[in-house]
């Protein structure tokens, strides 16, 4: 009788453990976004935002999220058009994608909120670099919510985007200083599946 109690034990635990390793989440397309800031004229600061994110974390912490260059929205048309086909070329490199690892063993209360500084791979025009978010995660009943709480500054020669594609954009605007380097804060909702 023993025997048979703990064999039932074993595969009791060993299936409770089993279902929370298949626990995966995917990002909610609707509530993330990805943003940056161009600044040019060393003063004038100019929102974009990427949307159509999709990705997922598993249980171990190990996430993927890419999201589409042609999404991009600056709330100006033409120049949407002019990030994506003179400077991020997004033709050709169609695609933002970052990868890595975050620690979920203190995300088992609901609502803790936990501060990490995650190192990933960024893969943007066809290059991919080591980066470091610096980010909030919180999980609340099935949902993650990861936010950076400061941004990653991003700059256009690490991922070996050309100095004349930054130039082709600024002679759409009459030659005016445009800033190589830019602020870049990440939004992400995770669902459980």
């Amino acid at each position: 009788m023993k025997c048979i109690s703990s064999a039932t034990l074993l595969a009791l635990t060993l299936s409770s453990s089993l279902a929370f390793a298949s626990d995966n989440y995917s990002v909610d397309s609707e509530a993330s976004s990805i943003s940056f800031a161009t600044i040019k004229k060393s003063y004038i600061v100019e929102p974009a935002t990427i949307s159509g994110i999709e990705g997922s974390v598993d249980a171990s912490g190990k996430f993927t999220v890419t999201a589409p260059l042609s999404s991009i929205s600056t709330g100006i048309p033409i120049r949407n058009q002019r990030l994506n086909d003179l400077f991020f070329d997004s033709k050709k490199f169609p695609m933002l994608k970052v990868e890595g690892q975050v620690s979920m063993q203190d995300l088992d209360k609901s609502g803790a909120l936990l501060q990490q500084s995650i190192p990933a791979t960024v893969t943007l025009f066809g290059n991919t670099k080591e980066v470091t978010l610096d980010m909030n995660v919180i999980k609340d009943d099935d949902n993650i919510f990861a936010f950076t709480y400061k941004p990653v500054v991003i700059s256009a020669a690490t991922f070996g985007i050309p100095e004349a594609n930054l130039k082709a954009v600024s002679e759409t605007v009459g030659n005016i200083d445009i800033s190589s380097t830019v602020p870049v804060n990440v939004s992400l909702v995770f669902k459980e599946k």
